[in-house]
């Protein structure tokens, strides 16, 4: 009785096995000893056609060969554990298929070899390859946006400064004319204009000459990106009457217009941030170079916040300023780190790998 059940057993399992949608295998001498109908129709074969016939690496695409002969030693000699790898095959119709398999070593017939299961995974491939190229194609597409945006601001700001700037200084200077040559009899009341005139003039030219360095300072094309912050950290202190302090370490040269750009730009961000939010009474920047990767923090002492509420939080507007750090940054591969918690003020921790510097 217990023998006709073992035999009942057995033939159920090797129904199992002949009808199970993936493919299983029996290697041993480097020939397939078994294979089901699911792996023979995955390479576009019938059983027989593989069973004791065919080298199983004459089925691997030729790229991946010695990575599958040097898995299938580890497998005999059990220099590895059994683990999912991925690789290319080549069909009868001569089409290459990614498939993934998970082998292990077992005695068949009394003499070692591989037995394993094997799943074609063309489909999550080629899948995961499309997504890929539409994030590389997203990827420029927003390095272009970014580019065009700042060299509108570049034009806009020089516009500001060199159109509207002067223009406005040669008003100030006709308006300065005028009152010199005015008779002495002239009302009171045309000199309170002047002088109003005179007042809201210079008015204009400061929030001009601050607009168009917000848009693109000039320093930055002219001096580079130390001096900018310096300059531009020293005035956001002076503006919230707050204690700001800028460091560098490892710096000796300068970077890729197009980096730093980006750096001034998070910058920027993280301070407007800071400012709009933080209620921060002290703020420091730090810019380091070391080995390649350049590491900026920016850490303030204000109110924080919990960063994970803000991360999953549905309004996007709560967390514009860090998408666009974020979308600057991804340009050069870098990464953003947030260490903040209520009343704990917060550090923005931001790497870039592999970063040269310029030879002046």
């Amino acid at each position: 009785m217990t023998k006709e059940i073992f035999a009942l057993n057995i033939d159920h399992f090797n129904e199992m096995v002949e009808a199970a949608l993936v493919g299983i295998y029996i290697i041993q001498d480097d020939l397939l000893r078994y294979v089901n109908p699911a792996l023979a129709r995955m390479f576009g074969y019938h059983p027989k056609e593989l069973i004791d016939r065919v080298n199983v690496l004459d089925l691997i695409h030729p790229e991946d060969r010695e990575g599958v002969r040097s898995r299938m030693r580890q497998r005999f000699t059990g220099e590895s554990a059994a683990t999912p790898h991925v690789a290319r095959g080549i069909t009868a119709a001569g089409e290459v298929i990614h498939f993934e398999s998970l082998a292990r070593l077992v005695i068949y017939q009394g003499r070692p070899a591989i037995t394993g299961t094997l799943v074609n995974v063309t489909n999550c491939v080629q899948a995961q390859d499309k997504l890929e190229k539409h994030r590389q194609q997203l990827k420029r597409l927003s390095a272009q946006l970014i580019a065009s945006r700042e060299a509108e601001s570049k034009r806009i700001s020089q516009e500001l400064h060199d159109e509207i700037g002067q223009a406005l200084t040669a008003v100030s200077i006709n308006l300065a004319q005028i009152k010199q040559n005015l008779p002495q009899d002239v009302p009171a009341a045309v000199h309170k204009r002047l002088a109003e005139s005179e007042a809201l003039i210079a008015q204009t030219l400061i929030l001009t000459r601050k607009i168009s360095l917000e848009l693109r300072p000039t320093m930055l094309d002219d001096l580079g990106l130390i001096p900018t912050l310096r300059w531009y950290i020293h005035q956001f202190g002076d503006r919230l009457n707050i204690e700001a302090a800028f460091a560098t370490n490892g710096i000796r040269q300068s970077f890729s217009s197009e980096l730093e750009t980006v750096v001034y730009r998070v910058v920027q961000e993280g301070l407007t941030n800071v400012a709009r939010h933080a209620q921060a009474s002290k703020i420091e920047v730090n810019l380091d170079y070391q080995a390649g990767r350049l590491l900026l923090t920016i850490t303030d002492n204000g109110i924080g916040f919990d960063v994970q509420e803000l991360l999953q939080s549905k309004n996007v507007d709560h967390r514009l300023g860090l998408l666009g750090i974020e979308e600057r940054i991804s340009l050069f591969a870098g990464t953003l780190n947030i260490n903040s918690s209520p009343g704990k003020g917060t550090t923005l921790r931001i790497v870039f790998p592999s970063i040269e510097l310029r030879h002046i």
